[in-house]
């Protein structure tokens, strides 16, 4: 009897932490926000800039989307790509501008179509020198449309 009691209770205590280590093992949780590398194969995610809700919006200033800048060493040229949040309601009108600083807009997107899911991807060639990248949408807030819009000068310098 103490052997059985004692079996089992290894048998517990064994599955136990076989459990801990397999959730200690699992993947990361995926992201809430899906990234869409849109921009090819050669190119690396250098990071997401948040896309803020307007100031005369009831949700001002709340990351409402990103603006995903990636880099390829091959061809020396950056990507951009625009994209809402999960849950935000009714996104379009996407939007995505990029260009080398103090050269104006290389590439945008969206300003001809009604994209609901991104925009993107656009390219400039700035090996050597900073970019600059703005992107945006509109969408439907608990009442009424609201605009998401967000501009980063002078980044990824180099």
């Amino acid at each position: 009897m103490t052997t059985t009691f004692r079996s089992t209770a290894l048998t517990a205590t064994s599955l136990a932490l076989l459990a801990g280590l397999a959730v200690a093992v699992t993947p990361a949780e995926a992201a809430a926000t899906p990234r869409i590398n849109a921009c090819g194969t050669s190119y690396a995610l250098l990071k997401s800039w948040p896309i803020a809700a307007q100031y005369w919006t009831a949700d001002a200033g709340k990351t409402k989307g990103y603006i995903d800048v990636y880099f390829s060493s091959t061809t020396g040229k950056n990507c951009a790509i625009a994209r809402p949040v999960d849950g935000v309601y009714l996104p379009r009108g996407i939007k995505v501008k990029i260009g080398k600083t103090g050269s104006g807009w290389a590439a945008l997107d969206g300003y001809q179509a009604n994209f609901t899911q991104y925009a993107g991807p656009v390219y400039v060639s700035a090996r050597n020198a900073c970019i600059s990248f703005e992107g945006g949408f509109t969408y439907n807030a608990t009442w009424d449309a609201s605009g998401a819009w967000s501009r980063y000068t002078s980044k990824h310098c180099g």
